[in-house]
């Protein structure tokens, strides 16, 4: 008796594994495609602030525009890869007229490649490795492996997080570090989020120097260096995208 417990208890393990292995193979893990979606049509609105610190004149100049990045359409790239043709339109900021009065133009026009492993962007002939999948904790890569610049390590700050991005809740975000460096003379922050099922949500570039008068005394000098290095720029750029709206047409 003991004997046919035994084998109907071993038997109940084997098919029970059998059982838990198939549906194992059955759940594909989630790699983060959704983050950067591929569909044809699709488009977000940005509001777009920047800010360019002009070193010579000491003046800044400030535009303020509504950009939509759509994906018109989709072609075999000289790789034979499927890429995605991304327009980009603007509108410019008028006080006197609305948004929503004004007709898009035409700005440029980048492309943009998901593979298996990476999400691509070409910004004015320039290839960035914008993700890399699977989106796991600790993941890091050389954005610029693509291009001919300085090797820059890439990471993820978070991601799967919800964020309220231009007022809009989305139930998940990651955050990408592309550059972060400073010091009392200069500044870097480069980042991106993207939510999935929308894509980039969110952009902000701090790229700025701090230089002081050469005449400055000790005591002025030490005045200069405890303002906080934004409100003492003497040169670069500074701009944010920020989600408006998305959809399909």
């Amino acid at each position: 008796m003991q004997r046919i417990i035994g084998f109907f208890f071993i038997a109940f393990i084997v098919v029970s594994g059998s059982i838990s292995c198939k549906k194992d193979k059955g759940t594909a893990p989630d790699m983060g495609y959704n983050y950067f979606p591929d569909q044809v049509g699709k488009f977000v609105v940005y509001d777009v602030d920047s800010f360019y610190y002009n070193s010579f004149t000491s003046h800044i100049d400030t535009f303020k525009f509504e950009l939509k990045e759509k994906i018109e359409s989709s072609f075999l790239d000289n790789q034979n890869r499927p890429t995605l043709r991304l327009e980009r339109y603007v509108r410019n900021y008028n006080p006197a007229v609305p948004y929503s009065s004004m007709p898009w133009t035409l700005r440029d026009v980048w492309a943009e490649n998901r593979t298996v492993t990476s999400a691509e962007k070409v910004e004015e002939n320039v290839r960035y490795i914008k993700l890399a999948f699977a989106v796991k904790e600790g993941q890091t890569w050389n954005g610029n492996a693509q291009n001919t610049n300085d090797a820059l390590t890439y990471s993820y700050q978070f991601f799967d997080l919800p964020r309220t991005i231009g007022g809009v809740a989305f139930d998940s975000v990651l955050q990408v570090n592309q550059q972060i460096e400073s010091s009392i003379i200069f500044q870097k922050q480069y980042i991106e989020k993207y939510a999935k099922r929308t894509g980039l949500v969110y952009k902000q570039v701090i790229d700025v120097d701090s230089q002081p008068n050469p005449a400055f005394t000790p005591s002025q000098l030490a005045a200069f260096y405890a303002i906080p290095i934004l409100q003492r720029v003497t040169s670069g750029v500074q701009y944010t995208y920020i989600y408006n709206s998305s959809g399909t047409e």
